[in-house]
């Protein structure tokens, strides 16, 4: 591949990589959005349960990486999510 088509194929794949790095940077913002309320961490169960379904399930990464340099599987992630969730809302009631 040479001349015009080289450039639009170096144009492509630089778009392509902006395009998914912005698309894991809006995934990993939503990942770590606690939910402020119990009707929000049902919501969050109900959105997840399919992901990790037997079938159909998306093309999850294999694990997350914060901006840290930690790691996370998917499913880790959001139980972390959903516990500190819980935590915050416990204390607020005074429960903890």
């Amino acid at each position: 591949m040479q001349g015009e088509k080289r450039e639009q194929y170096t144009r492509l794949r630089a778009a392509t990589a902006e395009a998914y790095d912005e698309l894991e940077d809006a995934g990993l913002d939503l990942i770590n959005t606690l939910p402020t309320t119990l009707a929000g961490i049902l919501a969050l169960c109900q959105y997840i349960r399919p992901l990790f379904g037997d079938t159909d399930q998306p093309d999850l990464p294999e694990y997350i990486t914060y901006d840290d340099d930690t790691t996370a599987y998917p499913a880790e992630a959001f139980a972390y999510v959903i516990g500190k969730s819980l935590g915050k809302l416990m204390k607020a009631e005074g429960m903890v």
